[in-house]
């Protein structure tokens, strides 16, 4: 009967526990600290809406396309690897649409999140942004659970097209693109962004649901 009650105890208190974890947000998690991994957050001011797109963002489809998809995300997120195809088609499908991708590492559960971040735009350098994008959420459960995921990066990199894998290297190492990423990281919690992927329609947060419902909300907002 002891044995029952113990284990019944440590049941209920792993379960408490993880109630707990998943009570406190990521925004929450991230804003424990103003200094925090690599980046300084001591500049995030409470904004109601993202920045405008520019020429520095991360853009799928014409740049001077009306109508904008924004996407915060986060390359170890499972749910962003799930539905990166299903953005994509999104802004294909809408009239007149671009796709724009930011970043949100939510580092302190995803370790990975933030060299993966530096991966991408390594190789973003070299023209080769929209290649790994795609492979570091195609291969997302082969280099998640990884210590040191770089040499793996470096292969997904070859595979991407990517020419200087040594340059390449270098710019992750060195954290060449830690400002690019703090950028979109410190609008992220100015949004009070919940979580990953969290999108915007020209400005207006929609629901990250079906291709078919997203679509339909989306096209309330639509530029005339």
């Amino acid at each position: 009967m002891k044995k029952i009650i113990t284990i019944t105890i440590v049941v209920l208190l792993v379960l408490g526990f993880g109630f707990f974890l998943f009570k406190i947000s990521p925004q929450e998690q991230l804003a424990q600290t103003q200094t925090a991994g690599d980046f300084d957050l001591s500049g995030v001011k409470k904004i109601t809406e993202p920045a405008p797109v520019t020429t520095d963002d991360r853009i799928l489809g014409n740049i001077n396309a009306k109508n904008t998809l924004l996407a915060y995300e986060d390359y170890q997120c499972p749910s962003c690897a799930l539905t990166a195809d299903t953005f994509k088609q999104m802004s294909e499908q809408l009239p007149d649409t671009k796709f724009v991708f930011r970043y949100f590492p939510l580092y302190q559960i995803h370790p990975n999140a933030v060299v993966s971040a530096y991966a991408a735009e390594a190789a973003g350098e070299q023209g080769k942004y929209w290649e790994m994008h795609n492979l570091l959420f195609k291969k997302q459960n082969d280099w998640s659970s990884l210590v040191d995921p770089l040499d793996y990066f470096v292969g997904l990199a070859k595979e991407a097209g990517v020419a200087n894998l040594e340059q390449f290297k270098t710019a992750i190492t060195s954290k060449k693109f830690k400002d690019r990423i703090q950028k979109d990281l410190v609008e992220s919690l100015g949004l009070s962004v919940p979580g990953t992927p969290t999108i915007y329609f020209n400005g207006k947060v929609i629901k990250n649901d079906s291709l078919e419902n997203m679509k339909k909300e989306a096209e309330q907002y639509l530029s005339k």
